[in-house]
This record gives structure tokens, C-alpha cells and sequence, in this order.
């Protein structure tokens, strides 16, 4: 009677600590892979060599430069939480924070592009609210 008592309360520990594992796999993150196109907001054109730095959830970043096509592709986050500021030498600063709240599970990848138009620092001298 002991050894049948003894089996079933293995059996439910295994059982529970299986649910357990299972949870925790269904909490794992997809990768997310981010795409970050600048441009002159007066232009339109590509802005190249702008500085802009990805800041995960738990403040750890990276930073890179724009291509000629003002373009930046940063390699796989685990976060779905982040901030991404541009800045470049005569524009004024940019910063936008992206938060994915419900991704997709049959997804291998989630790929997300960000488009940033800078402004030009001399277009406050053109101001038309005076």
C-alpha cells in the first residue's frame, strides 16, 4: 500500500514539474530584428553616418551608423521593450520607444523597421510662427 501511495505521489510531482517546463518554454521570446531608416525631414533624403543606438529593456544598447541609404539593420534583440535615438551633427535629436505587446508564436523572427525623420537644425531659423 505504502509503494502504491509513494508511485502516485511521484507520478504527480513529475506531472507538475513537466507543467512547470512547459510554462517557462511558453514564456520564451522571439528574436526581434530591427530595421531603422532616417531621413532629412525637410528632403526627404537619406541621412548617412547618423549615430542611432538601441536600448533594450534592461539598459544594455548598441550603437550604429547609417549607410549611404541612411539605413541601419540591427542584429537579433530579445527584448520587446526599446528605445531607439538618432543623432547626427547639425540635426536636432530624435528618440522613439517601440513595445511589442502580443508577438506572434509561429514566427521564427519578428523583423520591425523604424522610420525616423530628422530635422534639420537650421530650419528653426525659418520659423513661421513669428
Amino acid at each position: 500500500m505504502n509503494s502504491i501511495r509513494l508511485i502516485l505521489i511521484l507520478s504527480a510531482l513529475a506531472l507538475l514539474f513537466t507543467a512547470c517546463l512547459q510554462d517557462d518554454d511558453a514564456d520564451s521570446r522571439i528574436p526581434v530584428r530591427y530595421t531603422v531608416i532616417v531621413t532629412d525631414s525637410t528632403s526627404g533624403k537619406s541621412v548617412e553616418s547618423a549615430k542611432v543606438e538601441l536600448t533594450n529593456e534592461v539598459q544594455a544598447s548598441q550603437s550604429l551608423k547609417t549607410n549611404s541609404s541612411g539605413t541601419v539593420i540591427f542584429p537579433s534583440e530579445e527584448s520587446y521593450v526599446n528605445q531607439i535615438v538618432v543623432t547626427k551633427s547639425g540635426y536636432f535629436p530624435k528618440d522613439t520607444v517601440d513595445v511589442i505587446a502580443n508577438s506572434d508564436t509561429s514566427l521564427k523572427v519578428i523583423l520591425r523597421s523604424i522610420a525616423i525623420r530628422l530635422v534639420p537644425v537650421d530650419t528653426a531659423k525659418a520659423d513661421s510662427t513669428k
